[in-house]
């Protein structure tokens, strides 16, 4: 991107990007919208790969905030922060008006805002994930939530990658710190998150997420999301990402999302 680009939009991915990777396709589409003046930059924190599981969402929102101070420091004027996968929650979490001093952004992007606990549920059962975040309670309950779960507790997704017993307990129970996108939250819990919200956002599922149950309507919880937002801050463009699975892997999918997340920032002032 051109160097005098003033308006940066920030990218947590929650794996490591390809040269095929939604990133990197928004950023090719910002070079033909040089108006706009937008660039890209991904970055790496503290929960970046195998620091997954021994991190937390309130560390994830202190490195954010480190580096937007950063970018206004070389003259950025603008900054919209786009999460991918956990980095929905990380946003979620930088709204929280309990985090004092956090640096202001401009708007915000969610894609692939999917239900860490749902997407453990289709791989372990639901009564077997119950079991185990009990396990993590007691543990917890001991002084030992800093301690690695044990292997018989997890899932074989989660078994390559050490997690802690917090952690997981956070990703997994009903009231775990990252629990917010689960469809079957009670609105009165899920307002109190998305009424927060007080700068543009726009939100994307991915139409074929292989992390989210079939039985759950992308489309219809999208929307739901946004009419639990403050009238005119969720944009009229979210929805799902047609054919996209969770990383929007598909070409058509990521030349979409990229023309969605242009004509999103052509509305941020």
């Amino acid at each position: 991107m051109p160097p005098a680009s003033t308006f940066p939009t920030v990218v947590h991915p929650f794996d490591s990007p390809t040269p095929h990777a939604c990133a990197y396709e928004t950023a090719k589409r910002l070079e033909s919208q040089p108006e706009l003046s937008y660039s890209v930059f991904e970055f790496r924190m503290r929960s970046s790969f195998l620091g997954f599981g021994f991190s937390s969402l309130v560390k994830d929102v202190e490195d954010i905030s480190a580096f937007v101070k950063y970018l206004r420091s070389i003259g950025k004027e603008k900054v919209v922060l786009i999460g991918h996968s956990t980095g929905c929650q990380d946003i979620m979490e930088y709204i929280d008006p309990a985090h004092d001093g956090l640096s202001p952004v401009e708007g915000y992007i969610l894609q692939g805002p999917v239900s860490d606990r749902g997407a453990i549920s289709m791989e372990m059962g639901e009564s077997k994930l119950d079991e185990s975040i009990e396990a993590a309670k007691n543990t917890i309950a001991t002084g030992k939530g800093y301690e690695r779960m044990p292997l018989e507790h997890l899932p074989a997704s989660f078994q390559g990658t050490p997690i802690s017993v917090f952690r997981w307990h956070a990703l997994g129970a009903v009231d775990g710190e990252d629990n917010y996108f689960s469809p079957d939250l009670p609105d009165d819990v899920a307002a109190g998150f998305w009424k927060r919200i007080d700068k543009p956002i726009l939100i994307l599922h991915s139409g074929q997420d292989e992390f989210v149950p079939k039985s759950v309507d992308k489309d219809a919880l999208v929307k739901h999301w946004t009419t639990l937002c403050r009238p005119g801050i969720a944009s009229e463009l979210s929805g799902t990402i047609p054919g996209g699975n969770h990383r929007v892997e598909e070409l058509d999918a990521e030349q979409w999302l990229a023309e969605t997340v242009v004509r999103f920032l052509q509305t941020v002032s």
